[in-house]
């Protein structure tokens, strides 16, 4: 399509644009700018102003395909910002309850004791892991990759879920604000002023991500960005190529036992395998000392497990493949 003045191009770009006012302004009058200087040369070559015009703009690309490309790179800088805004949250969540943890409480604390523990515990883990999910996929592999995974809708839905579980915790902090020591109050205070900044990046990530599609699984992604740093150094790729032929060799041999690995074609016995190796990793301090509480680590197994049923496939961490198909850390391979 072409168009007969500059201004109706910039106004149909303009309609287009889904990245704020003042991103808006900007582009608009950044791509008038340039429309300009191509009608001038043009109009330098004999062409009357409604020609140049249209060559200018049909010289510059169709208005659809150059929105499309600035909504694309706003949704990605707006999902970034809330991935950072959101892993701040998080740490500073963790680092309030471990001061809390280690005698910093208040003496009363609001609402009540089990509730000031419980919630930065169990709800900062669901924060924990998709906030790790969403900054995985929008700032460490476009940085590994070069590129921008089809994952932007993955990491929005990890993003939104990580702020319902911060808004208790932000919530229960600003309660113990003025009753906690000081390292904890100012703790407790940043967590509180954080977690709505954190919600309104949120909401703007997920208002302009319905502007970029496709979808990618976060076990692709996590394949990619190993075998991408694999291949980073000499001594790595050897490591990587050795685990990968020992992987493969010991799948051939032992189907049975590795499908309790493969999280592809046997995603809930991968999630058993997992979750009791998260509870005895989260008790190895205990086990070290010569004295693991079973019961906790169950608790933990137990919890890993459901936690998985609730948000793996939310997180894109429980995809559909063909059962013949066998992913080894981002080589494939087929089975006869």
């Amino acid at each position: 399509m072409s168009y007969r003045s500059i201004e109706a191009y910039a106004d149909d770009l303009a309609w287009r644009l889904r990245v704020g006012a003042r991103g808006r302004r900007r582009i608009v009058s950044e791509v008038t700018a340039h429309l300009a200087d191509l009608v001038a040369e043009e109009e330098a070559a004999g062409l009357t102003p409604q020609a140049a015009a249209r060559r200018a703009t049909v010289r510059f690309g169709a208005p659809e395909e150059l929105a499309a490309e600035f909504n694309r790179d706003c949704a990605l800088h707006s999902a970034r910002v809330a991935a950072w805004a959101l892993v701040a949250c998080v740490a500073a969540a963790v680092g309030a309850a471990g001061l809390a943890n280690r005698g910093g409480a208040p003496a009363v604390p609001w609402p009540d004791q089990a509730a000031y523990y419980a919630a930065p515990v169990l709800l900062g883990q669901v924060a924990g892991m998709c906030a790790g999910t969403a900054f995985l996929l929008v700032v460490l592999a476009p940085w590994l990759l070069g590129r921008t995974p089809r994952s932007l809708a993955t990491a929005v839905r990890a993003q939104a879920v990580a702020v319902l579980a911060l808004v208790p915790i932000a919530v229960i902090s600003a309660g113990n604000i003025a009753h906690s020591a000081w390292d904890v109050g100012a703790m407790s205070a940043l967590v509180a002023l954080a977690v709505p900044v954190a919600l309104v990046f949120s909401v703007r990530s997920a208002l302009r991500a319905g502007t970029v599609s496709g979808r990618a699984s976060t076990l692709d992604v996590i394949a990619d960005c190993c075998e991408t740093l694999a291949m980073r150094w000499t001594w790595s790729t050897r490591l990587y190529e050795l685990v990968t032929g020992v992987w493969s060799t010991a799948a051939a041999r032992m189907p049975r036992l590795m499908s309790w690995l493969e999280m592809r074609r046997h995603p809930w016995r991968s999630a058993v395998t997992l979750s009791v190796a998260a509870g005895v990793a989260l008790k190895a301090p205990d086990l070290l000392k010569g004295d693991l509480d079973v019961r906790a680590a169950a608790i933990e197994a137990v919890a890993a497990f459901f936690g998985y049923c609730l948000f793996s496939g939310l997180l894109g961490l429980r995809t559909r493949t063909p059962r013949d198909a066998v992913r080894v850390e981002g080589l494939e391979t087929v089975r006869a």
